[in-house]
């Protein structure tokens, strides 16, 4: 533990790596939360991308080693006021989304700029993951989240995460047309994933369609008449 102490207050090299051992132990490294905390940029941090991603991953180490709501919103808080000044900075948005998601209610502070992602097609599933977990579930337009999850999946740009936010909002967020809409991705003629390593894309897109396929079916599975 005492090892792990100088890594995250030395901010070498060895940080990420360290930060993912506190992570992982989770209360087991409590005595590691002060070290956690001093490690973090604060809203004066650097808007790289890096750096960004580092203080994501502080965050949520802090969170499972202390639960430390105060700070871990904070920080979070700041990363997505960083990310605003990074034309590339959209994955790093999509992290903190993610690990916003962990707090639960603890983190309904950071709703407010996670409502601001919905409209970027890259950062919308993981802001609508998020929301679910961290929002006052009567202030949710669940069927608008749908929609914008449904763009996301439709154009490429994050078909997984889609997925995950879909499986979160349930149900009842779907319209007709929306589960219209998850059946075309499911089986219609179109690829869904067009782009990255050639040979892999082909997998990719039937992983993705598989995963849809599954949603379809528990969907579907409430929504069917019972035999009298």
């Amino acid at each position: 533990m005492q090892c792990l102490d100088l890594e995250l207050r030395s901010g070498g090299r060895r940080l990420r790596e360290a930060v993912g051992t506190a992570g992982a132990l989770g209360p087991r490294a409590a005595a590691l939360a002060p070290a956690l905390r001093e490690a973090l940029s604060g809203r004066d941090g650097e808007t790289v991308t890096p750096a960004l991603d580092a203080d994501t991953a502080l965050a949520e180490a802090l969170w499972g080693v202390a639960e430390d709501a105060a700070a871990v919103v904070a920080a979070l808080d700041s990363v997505f006021v960083r990310a605003e000044q990074n034309s590339w900075s959209q994955w790093s948005t999509v992290r903190a989304a993610r690990t916003t998601a962990l707090l639960g209610p603890a983190g309904r502070p950071l709703a407010s700029r996670l409502q601001t992602l919905l409209d970027n097609l890259v950062q919308a599933p993981a802001a609508v993951l998020a929301l679910t977990a961290v929002a006052e579930p009567a202030s949710l337009d669940r069927t608008a989240l749908a929609a914008a999850v449904l763009r996301s999946a439709e154009q490429e740009a994050d078909p997984t995460g889609a997925c995950d936010a879909l499986e979160a909002l349930g149900l009842a967020a779907l319209t007709a047309d929306h589960l219209c809409r998850l059946s075309v991705l499911a089986d219609g003629d179109a690829r869904i994933i067009r782009s990255g390593v050639e040979d892999r894309i082909i997998r990719q897109d039937e992983a993705f369609r598989n995963r849809v396929r599954a949603l379809v079916t528990a969907f579907t599975a409430f929504t069917a008449p019972t035999a009298p």
